[in-house]
């Protein structure tokens, strides 16, 4: 099998002394394949998180949108894929993305939501309310992302990519996501790289409102002490968790206003609660028995169900954190935090 340097990886079987050689396949079979892997594992596009939903060939009225992602925050990610092969991949993509993007803020969100459902989309359902309402407002105002996936990220690529996050309004990202992919029998073999995630961060970090929360800006905006005291306390006892059984942040931040905050106990890749604030301005949270497609309704998540009164195997509502007895609250999320990430641990 002839070698192929350019793409930087060779195999060979282990213990052997056989030559190193190239994957028997280095390319995708079509764009539909790229599509595919985009979405069933969106959090390799930047920005992205685990528990995110994703659809493919949205129906807007400029077209079908090749994947489109929403984030647990709300947040909405528009992905148009192209293959090196594609000649059209660098002036067509970018016509395409904004394209897409446009309908989707003029069709507003009934028809999206609509046009979701109708692909079959993931439950958004399982986002909650605060997110719901969030990815209306979202829709209705233009905040949509953009991203760009391709089997290369070339120079030009990257120059198209930093003007137009120059252009674009401060808390839109527009990024690239290179994935190369390679099969060598029945192994694949997937390499992820981005490029604009960066520059995205650094003009989004002067965007007022619609930047990520902080622990700091969350304290400040829940409208009662007594709140407060109970957020700060949640946030001083998973930072005193000093095992670590994974390599997650303890926290991930949602876009404010209307994202919320979710806890990694024990730096484990899947999340038992997040915090959010209502429009009262009160602490509120959600089990995330319904977030994540992998250990959804998982048998782990029953205990904290039934604690708050509600069903693991149905709809998450969101509750007020301050009618529960925190520290028995906080022991049930740990003992869920271990039990639904079971091998991640």
């Amino acid at each position: 099998m002839a070698r192929d340097a350019e793409h930087g990886l060779l195999v060979r079987h282990l213990g052997t002394a056989e030559s190193w050689d190239s994957p028997e396949m280095t390319a995708y079979d079509n764009e539909d394949h790229l599509q595919r892997i985009i979405a069933s594992d969106p959090h390799y596009v930047p920005g992205v998180p685990e528990g995110s939903l994703t659809v493919r060939e949205l129906s807007t009225t400029a077209g079908p949108a090749d994947v489109c992602i929403i984030s647990p925050d709300g947040a909405i990610t528009i992905v148009e894929c192209k293959l090196a092969s594609n000649s059209e991949r660098r002036r067509m993509v970018i016509g395409q993305v904004l394209d897409y993007a446009s309908a989707i803020w003029v069709d507003g969100a009934k028809s999206f939501r609509e046009q979701w459902n109708r692909q079959q989309g993931g439950d958004l359902n399982r986002l909650g309310e605060t997110a719901l309402e969030q990815l209306d407002t979202n829709i209705t105002e233009g905040r949509i992302d953009l991203c760009l996936a391709v089997d290369r990220i070339d120079n030009d690529l990257k120059r198209l990519v930093e003007f137009l996050n120059r252009i674009t309004r401060d808390e839109v990202a527009v990024t690239a996501l290179q994935l190369t992919y390679a099969r060598h029998g029945d192994i694949e073999f997937l390499m992820p790289s981005t490029y604009g995630g960066e520059i995205a961060a650094a003009k989004a970090r002067g965007s007022g409102p619609s930047a990520s929360w902080t622990t700091e800006s969350f304290l400040e905006a829940l409208g009662s002490e007594s709140d407060r005291g109970l957020a700060e306390k949640l946030f001083d006892l998973i930072e005193s968790l000093h095992e670590r059984r994974g390599t997650h942040a303890n926290l991930w931040f949602g876009n404010r206003p209307g994202g919320g905050i979710f806890l990694y106990p024990y730096g484990l890749r899947f999340a038992p609660i997040q915090l959010w604030i209502n429009k009262t301005a009160q602490l509120m949270a959600y089990g995330t028995w319904n977030q994540y497609e992998v250990v959804r309704q998982h048998p782990g998540f029953a205990e904290l169900a039934n604690l708050i009164g509600q069903d693991h195997q149905s709809t998450a509502k969101g509750f007020a954190v301050a009618n529960t007895d925190l520290d028995e609250l906080w022991q049930v999320v740990l003992r869920c935090a271990v039990s639904i990430n079971g091998s991640d641990d």
